[in-house]
């Protein structure tokens, strides 16, 4: 295998190795296909409607996007420290995104100040059936009573100031990853969200590490697991410029 690729994030790593070298997007317009099956799918491509094949490439980009997004997430679930989920919702029908934003913002500079800026958070809206905004938020940091004076207190609830609460302490576990990059894939391809991001993060949340062009890959490999519990999972595939990929996931157990 000629280049090499990994990404690594909290208890993971993905090992990519590739039969060629990557080339330009120059290269790639460049190349001519080599027989007429190209050109005969190329002439039934046209036929499609531009909706449809906008449409076919927004859920490709979707399934990257979620696929980056579990990653990120994943990077920031490490213990001890455990994320605490919050849902915040709005009484009112609102739709316009923009404005919901907004008012997540107002939210959050309003914990800096009560709280300090040392926290750090990942939100994802999700557009109801009756097409009212509401967030699903993890946030790392919050001083651990404000969670449990929150029903006393109302602390939160009036800081939000548009609907209802929930909060909840985690346990951590990746499931998180999923749970929220389900909101986010949903959000992607929802047309509502045009213009918009389908997630927004504070600055100081943790991102995956990623190399290129890494050799020797055992040295990485060995850096990460060391003398820790990993389970691995491996798949090859062929791909359309790089040729066969052999793909491994070290993941630590304990």
């Amino acid at each position: 295998m000629s280049y090499k690729k990994f990404i690594r994030y909290g208890n993971n790593l993905e090992v990519y190795e590739y039969e060629r070298e990557p080339i330009s997007r120059e290269q790639r317009a460049n190349r001519k296909p080599k027989d007429n099956a190209y050109n005969k799918k190329l002439g039934a491509d046209r036929k499609d409607t531009l909706s449809e094949r906008q449409l076919g490439q927004r859920q490709n980009n979707s399934k990257r996007a979620m696929v980056a997004f579990r990653r990120l997430v994943a990077s920031n679930l490490q213990r001890p420290e455990l994320p605490s989920l919050l849902t915040l919702t709005y009484a009112e029908n609102l739709t316009d995104l923009s404005i919901g934003y907004k008012d997540y913002r107002s939210f959050v500079q309003a914990l800096r100040y009560k709280y300090g800026k040392d926290f750090r958070y990942i939100c994802v809206p999700e557009f109801q059936k009756r097409g009212a905004v509401h967030f699903h938020a993890l946030f790392w940091g919050l001083p651990s009573e404000v969670f449990l004076q929150e029903r006393k207190s109302r602390t939160i609830a009036m800081m939000w100031g548009h609907g209802y609460i929930f909060m909840k302490e985690t346990d951590g576990h990746e499931k998180l990853s999923t749970y929220l990059a389900k909101y986010m894939s949903k959000a992607f391809i929802d047309p509502k969200l045009k213009n918009q991001k389908s997630y927004v993060a504070s600055r100081n949340v943790k991102r995956p590490q990623v190399g290129r062009g890494i050799a020797p890959m055992w040295a990485v490999i060995d850096d990460f697991t060391g003398d820790q519990e990993v389970e691995v999972v491996e798949k090859t595939y062929d791909t359309k410029w790089l040729g066969k990929c052999r793909h491994r996931l070290f993941k630590i157990t304990k």
